[in-house]
């Protein structure tokens, strides 16, 4: 009987390692394609810029030297030009390099506005309040992004910004406090997380895996997650 429990207890470690894993690798192939949709925007910007400073060289230059050629032929065959005819002549000249000028301003500026690549969207955390009263000295500091929030608002926005990840608690530490905490600071920040995901799940913010030790969602999953809380 002994080693029945025993076995049990090993098989349900294993599986506990895997489902930590396995939120770990969603986690990261989740920000990796988000990445890929930064770059791709990037990439799909740039081209379209080369394509425009190429065609913003080639036509301008082209216009400029036919107009020259056919001024200078126009000039070998005519007769000579009174002092008014060729002040019009250089009037005309102006104009159109103003022209030309003009008209290469306009095509940067539309390559700029269109080279501008959107970031991605941000959820909207303006209905989580901040904290009104500082932190006690002493207490373990979150990130700087975080420093403003409660350890459970916290928690609240890193699930908001990834609504259909499974969190474990060990990611979630990772997340708020950095992964430079000393062993002593991390039991500390797993403990008061720990407490903030619990109370969490009572008063109905996020649910908890069933099947996973210390995992977490911010959606509610038939058979997947804790019931959802009936409210009266």
């Amino acid at each position: 009987m002994a080693d029945l429990s025993e076995i049990l207890r090993l098989l349900e470690a294993e599986r506990d390692r895997y489902i930590l894993e396995t939120a770990d690798l969603e986690r990261r192939l989740s920000f990796i394609r988000n990445q890929m949709n930064v770059l791709e925007a990037l990439l799909s910007g740039y081209a379209l810029e080369e394509k425009m400073s190429h065609l913003h060289k080639r036509l301008p230059e082209s216009s400029t030297q036919a107009y020259l050629e056919d001024s200078l032929h126009s000039l070998e065959e005519e007769e000579p030009k009174t002092p008014e005819q060729e002040q019009e002549l250089d009037n005309k000249t102006n104009s159109l390099v103003t022209t030309l000028a003009s008209s290469s301003t306009s095509t940067l500026n539309s390559k700029d506005s269109k080279s501008t690549t959107p970031l991605p969207e941000q959820p909207d955390i303006s209905d989580i309040p901040k904290l009104t009263t500082p932190r006690k000295p002493g207490t373990l500091p979150l990130l700087p992004e975080f420093q403003e929030y409660s350890i459970q608002n916290a928690i609240l926005i890193l699930m908001r910004r990834r609504p259909d990840l499974h969190f474990h608690i060990d990611a979630i530490v990772r997340d708020l406090y950095g992964d430079k905490l000393t062993p002593e600071q991390l039991k500390t920040a797993k403990t008061n997380v720990g407490k903030m995901l619990s109370t969490g799940v009572q008063s109905g913010m996020w649910y908890r895996v069933l099947q996973g030790h210390g995992v977490y969602t911010l959606k509610y999953e038939k058979g997947v997650t804790s019931k959802p809380l009936h409210k009266k």
